[in-house]
């Protein structure tokens, strides 16, 4: 519905579109601050497939960035007001842990596990090394992507688009120069 966006139903509507013989071109309204980059690449994916057979234009609202960029940056143009925020090509993770309040509550917890990653993941802990280096090899890695579906997008090099990228947002007039 207006006002809200999913990676299935938006991907949905984009499909409908894509379909209907009298629709001659699509313009995706994207007014996103962003989300997840999986619903993102549904939506993404969705946007190449009607591309391949129908123009597809992106036109931004307010904001159009992280998810919403991810979504935007393989249509055929790019439509954005002088003040729409976009940008922030960039990726991050969160895991909280709560060991010490836990502690300080005196709240505790056992169990067994069989495995090397049994508990890797358990927030009364602290988040062991080898995790916390395989969350950010997971980052990196989706990262890498965001550049590589922008660079792609807009026929720039990955270099070019890490230069301007790193989480940064930008006015629609700024982001255009």
């Amino acid at each position: 519905k207006p006002g809200a966006i999913g990676g299935d139903s938006t991907a949905e509507l984009i499909r409908k579109a894509r379909r209907d013989k009298n629709v001659k071109a699509v313009v995706l309204r994207v007014d996103s601050p962003g989300g997840s980059a999986y619903a993102s690449e549904i939506i993404r994916r969705e946007v190449l497939a009607t591309k391949a057979v129908k123009p597809i234009v992106v036109s931004m609202g307010s904001y159009a960035a992280s998810g919403g960029y991810w979504i935007s940056a393989s249509a055929d143009e790019i439509w954005a007001s002088p003040t729409t925020i976009t940008g922030s090509i960039g990726i991050f993770g969160m895991l909280a842990t709560f060991e010490e309040p836990l502690n300080t509550l005196g709240i505790s917890r056992d169990g067994v596990g069989t495995t090397r990653m049994s508990g890797a993941f358990d927030v009364a802990r602290p988040l062991r090394e080898d995790v916390a280096n395989a969350i950010q090899q997971s980052i990196n890695n989706g990262y890498r992507e965001f550049l590589e579906i922008v660079a792609e997008g807009r026929n720039m090099s990955v270099e070019a688009v890490d230069e301007i990228a790193q989480g940064r947002v930008w006015s629609g007039k700024t982001a255009l120069e």
